[in-house]
């Protein structure tokens, strides 16, 4: 008893100096909380047929829960160029949700996208190992790296044309320990699966080195159909 109280305490405390916001647009929350209540009900969930894509010439399935638009955008922005890490563990629950109903059963290990050593040092931090290591704390596992990129390229946020954004990431992921892939099964996670040039470069490096299987999850990605063209602005196929 004397332990829940002193846990309320320690919490009260924390809000009191640190006080809580939404993980997406960063309002203020009245409470301790992750997500505002207007974000809560207007999260941009993709629609049923839409969360399943296949990237790559080969077709890796990626399960995707959220589009990439408006308070998604902020929250991810702010995760990766903010320097706010907390939010990672608010959004990996989505991601383990949303790879868990697509994908389970598809995978034994979790494994991430990462940065380059440059980016990984302008911002302290991977953002896809960090949202790889607590969807995978979710399952009870620990995230792996197994990949690692050997040069630093551009981003792909600053590429329009898919063609560009596949030319960017060509043989950028290497795997150091193949002996530690070899014959298994991964998901692998990353925040923002746009065209899937990036995932895709990456599970291409996984299965070129022995990996029995490789699946994918991302927090966001794409764009709900815009009333003028019907379409959405991604070039997934659809599995």
């Amino acid at each position: 008893m004397m332990d829940g109280l002193l846990r309320k305490c320690r919490t009260a405390l924390l809000d009191l100096l640190f006080p809580p916001k939404c993980a997406f647009c960063g309002k203020l929350l009245e409470t301790s909380g992750d997500v505002c209540e207007d974000c809560e009900k207007g999260l941009p969930y993709r629609e049923e047929g839409q969360i399943l894509s296949a990237i790559g010439e080969e077709g890796f399935p990626c399960a995707i829960a959220l589009y990439y638009e408006d308070m998604i955008r902020e929250g991810v922005r702010a995760l990766k160029f903010g320097k706010k890490s907390w939010r990672a563990g608010v959004f990996a629950r989505y991601i383990a949700q949303t790879a868990a109903e697509q994908l389970g059963g598809a995978f034994d290990a979790v494994t991430f996208v990462p940065v380059s050593s440059r980016r990984n040092f302008e911002r302290g931090f991977d953002q896809a190992r960090l949202l790889a290591g607590a969807a995978a704390k979710i399952w009870g596992v620990r995230a792996e790296p197994t990949l690692r990129k050997v040069r630093h390229t551009r981003a792909q946020s600053s590429l329009d044309d898919p063609t560009a954004r596949k030319r960017n990431v060509k043989d950028v992921y290497a795997v150091p320990r193949p002996d530690r892939v070899r014959g298994r099964r991964f998901l692998l996670i990353d925040d923002v699966c746009t065209t899937g040039s990036t995932m895709a470069s990456a599970a291409g490096a996984l299965m070129e080195a022995g990996a029995a299987g490789v699946v994918c999850a991302a927090l966001a990605g794409g764009r709900r159909k815009t009333e003028k063209t019907g379409t959405a602005p991604e070039d997934f196929g659809k599995i």
